[in-house]
């Protein structure tokens, strides 16, 4: 094996990447552990990593040609099957789908012998679903493989299953969704890994921006959409001496602007930047209509327990984490019924396709995010809730093409809390915190030459 290793390692950088040609796709037991075998024409570059919701393993090759099928299902605890697509930009991804959550332990190229062709080789551990979430941003391979910005469609072959339905999502109005009858089999295995037909409007990139931190190079300002909760006659959570959470979440939310700003990396809009209310799919279109990279709701909410403070980051699940963040995400939706009209009815009514076609790679974009954010919040020796990062189905957080998260930033039901959230030292002190959270994000995305 290690003599397999060195010769591939020695002969790796004349390795021919063009049309390269997959014969098998295998899998096998090694031990306790989980072996894939691709079979090649030819040595060849690749990247392997993980994705969560649901859990899988995805493998990208430069633009490559099938001679195997291109999909396979397996009769197997941890790897159930594969499918696979083509990438706009030249790369070919095969999505394995896991049973259970594994990492890959080892990954590497076998050259041909006379037995066997060439061979990429990956073997998976099984490991708890916590290990598993901390892993979506490790690349085994080689990482430096070039990949297609996530806004661009996967091409499907024509052998590969059809997609669910046709999803459009016009840029100012409302999500809308024509579905086509679908076997429960087929709606499993087509998800936004490999589903071509979700179209989604083309971003306009704003201007140049200075370089980011390090050796990475930023093309353009990233767009952030700040989205200040409540407002008008939905004043939120209310506490002691008038203080609404309507204005605070506005008085953050600028802020974070400014903090966000200053770097010069950045173009911001908020979805409100006065005393008025802006339903819950408004905001979710208006960052869209934006072309917004981030979106980044503020609250801050209210218990029966006076005691209980700290902030929190929420992303989007269709179940929640826990019963105190499903009545959370509750109250929240119902900031979109106005005079007796559910504005957020036809939103939940497609929420689950949206998930399925649109919004598997941004959920995984999102709790990156989150990660980055609840570290740099504890940084900064903030109080944070225990299991800070939670997840819920938060209505305003269901753009199916912009990594989202809701951050609570504290408590307004705990007196001395209260008083720290309307205090302009205490926002300075967390809008720093975000921001930092949000440029250690785009540095990992922009490594992983994600956008």
């Amino acid at each position: 094996m290690v003599v397999a290793v060195t010769l591939l390692l020695a002969g790796a950088a004349t390795a021919d990447n063009s049309g390269v040609v997959i014969e098998k796709v295998r899998h096998g037991n090694r031990g306790e552990q989980t072996r894939l075998v691709v079979e090649l024409d030819r040595q060849t570059s690749y990247r392997a990593f993980v994705m969560v919701s649901p859990n899988r393993l995805a493998v990208d090759l430069p633009s490559a040609q099938w001679q195997a099928p291109r999909t396979g299902f397996f009769n197997h605890p941890v790897v159930k099957g594969y499918r696979s697509g083509d990438l706009d930009g030249g790369l070919t991804r095969i999505i394995f789908d896991l049973g259970r959550p594994a990492l890959v332990a080892q990954s590497f190229m076998l050259q041909q012998d006379t037995a066997n062709p060439h061979r990429l080789v990956i073997d998976l551990n099984p490991v708890s679903q916590n290990i598993f979430d901390l892993a979506i941003d490790d690349i085994k391979g080689d990482a430096n493989l070039r990949r297609q910005q996530q806004t661009a469609p996967l091409k499907t072959s024509s052998n590969q299953p059809k997609a669910l339905g046709t999803l459009t999502l016009p840029s100012r109005k409302p999500p809308s969704i024509t579905q086509q009858p679908i076997s429960s089999s087929l709606r499993h295995r087509e998800n936004s890994d490999i589903a071509a037909s979700s179209a989604l409007p083309a971003r306009k990139p704003a201007g140049m921006a200075p370089p980011m931190t390090g050796n990475v190079t930023q093309a353009r300002r990233w767009v952030i959409i700040l989205d200040a909760g409540h407002g008008g006659h939905d004043p939120g959570a209310l506490a002691g001496g008038g203080v609404k959470e309507k204005n605070i979440t506005l008085s953050m939310a600028r802020a974070l602007k400014t903090a966000l700003e200053d770097t010069g990396r950045y173009k911001v809009y908020l979805t409100r930047d006065n005393d008025s209310f802006i339903p819950l799919r408004q905001r979710v279109a208006i960052a869209r209509k934006r072309g917004g990279d981030l979106f980044i709701s503020l609250h801050a909410d209210k218990i029966d327990r006076k005691n209980v403070r700290g902030a929190s980051i929420y992303t989007l699940s269709e179940k929640a984490s826990d019963a105190e963040s499903e009545r959370l995400a509750d109250q929240e939706n119902k900031a979109g019924i106005v005079s007796g009209v559910d504005l957020s009815g036809e939103e939940a009514d497609v929420a689950d396709i949206l998930l399925d076609l649109a919004m598997r790679e941004k959920m995984n974009e999102s709790n990156l995010l989150a990660r980055y954010v609840e570290d740099s919040i504890r940084r900064k020796n903030i109080r944070l809730l225990p299991n800070s990062h939670r997840s819920a189905g938060f209505a305003v957080l269901k753009a199916p093409d912009i990594p989202s998260v809701l951050v609570e930033i504290g408590f307004l039901s705990n007196p001395e809390e209260a008083k720290l959230l309307n205090s302009k030292d205490f926002q300075a002190k967390m809008a720093s915190a975000l921001r930092e959270g949000i440029e250690a994000y785009f540095a990992k995305i922009q490594a992983l030459q994600k956008i």
